[in-house]
């Protein structure tokens, strides 16, 4: 079974056509197979390794978009992981220099700004963020942005999937950030769990973050994370329509003022036959 790999940032992915599942048996049609084959290709020693399997439909003028996190669990969608899709779409020359993928959120368009071997940069559309979205947080006050859980405060909001954004007032060590990490992504005050992004400010318009993935664990970037924390620094009035984010991974750009878009720079680093399924 083919499949292609992409990294953004540290953040990798696989990558396989819908229409190759036919060549190892129709049950992987279903969800439940689906996230088994995601949790044996992401492994890290047993398969490529990956933190997610992304599934890819092409039709006449989009592209269905399913993605499952290391764990198999079915997330909403990626930032980095749709990046990787769209690099390894304008490779394969199934479109040029634009790609829409239908998400389960909606569609999100991509634009491509650069293109040199297998280098990419595009322009990354997550949208709008939602700071109402009971079904991801209940918990939800009217009016109110910040919440406390485990002595910490948080802010919540949604990105088209779940996160939890905490502004460090001074610099943790690595074993902390993953303790505090781990603790909010499966708390219970999260139905769905939650993404963790751990911020730490430079200045204005540049700060550090940590991020702790749900259903993947500690990751070097994050697309939609780094939106996220667009979208609270900017609904704190912290900054303005630009950020720079610094992380294990490297730097991210984003940008926005309602709709949040990332210049995000994806390779892809290799075409993979998996034999083991």
């Amino acid at each position: 079974m083919i499949f292609y790999k992409t990294v953004s940032s540290g953040n990798d992915f696989l990558h396989i056509d819908t229409g190759d599942l036919k060549e190892v048996g129709a049950r992987e049609e279903a969800s439940g197979d689906k996230g088994h084959m995601a949790r044996r290709l992401c492994h890290r020693r047993a398969g490529a390794g990956a933190d997610g399997l992304i599934f890819y439909t092409v039709r006449e003028k989009t592209v269905d978009f399913r993605i499952f996190n290391r764990d198999g669990t079915e997330a909403e969608l990626s930032g980095s992981g749709m990046a990787g899709l769209s690099a390894v779409l304008i490779h394969l020359r199934k479109f040029k220099n634009q790609v829409t993928l239908n998400t389960r959120v909606g569609t999100k368009t991509h634009h491509l700004l650069e293109h040199k071997g297998n280098d990419f940069t595009l322009k990354i559309e997550i949208g709008e963020p939602d700071f109402t979205d009971a079904g991801f947080f209940p918990f939800l006050g009217e009016g109110r942005a910040e919440y406390v859980f485990n002595d910490f405060t948080f802010y919540p909001v949604s990105v088209g999937n779940p996160h939890a954004v905490i502004l460090l007032d001074k610099p943790l060590p690595g074993k902390d950030l993953e303790r505090i990490g781990e603790m909010f992504e499966g708390g219970g005050i999260f139905p769905r769990k939650t993404n963790v992004e751990l911020v730490q400010f430079k200045d204005a318009e540049n700060c550090e973050v940590y991020y702790y993935e749900r259903g993947v664990g500690p990751t070097l970037s994050s697309s939609t994370g780094s939106a996220a924390v667009f979208a609270i620094l900017q609904k704190l009035k912290i900054i303005r329509d630009r950020l720079t984010i610094t992380s294990g991974g490297g730097t991210i750009n984003i940008y926005g003022n309602g709709r949040i878009f990332l210049k995000n720079n994806v390779r892809i680093v290799y075409k993979g036959n998996y034999m083991g399924w």
